[in-house]
């Protein structure tokens, strides 16, 4: 079975865009996921960070909205993985996450 994995990205049914999982692999193992999409037509910002990664079906490249942040349920839509992001890749999204939720 298909499993999403932190820093997978993915074409998920019934999104029009790619998104890329943000969620830990623990929580990802129950079938679902927290994702960011990753649009074309937004302005870079702090909270939107460029990706441009090669993928079996051409290059994804965009912007992560990381300020957009969404649960869905992978057991009940079809998906495909199309790419993926190694740690040190994945980090700048991670602050960038992290930073949106601090308290002070």
């Amino acid at each position: 079975m298909l499993r999403a994995e932190q820093g997978s990205i993915l074409r998920v049914s019934g999104i029009n865009w790619p998104v890329i999982v943000v969620s830990n692999d623990h929580f990802n193992e129950i079938g679902e996921a927290i994702v960011c999409p990753i649009l074309n037509n937004i302005s870079p910002n702090a909270v939107h960070l460029p990706i441009c990664i090669p993928s079996s079906s051409g290059e994804i490249k965009g912007l992560i909205a990381c300020e957009h942040v969404r649960h869905v349920d992978l057991n009940v839509r079809r998906f495909s993985k199309l790419g993926f992001l190694v740690l040190t890749e994945y980090l700048d999204i991670s602050d960038t996450l992290i930073a949106l939720f601090d308290f002070r």
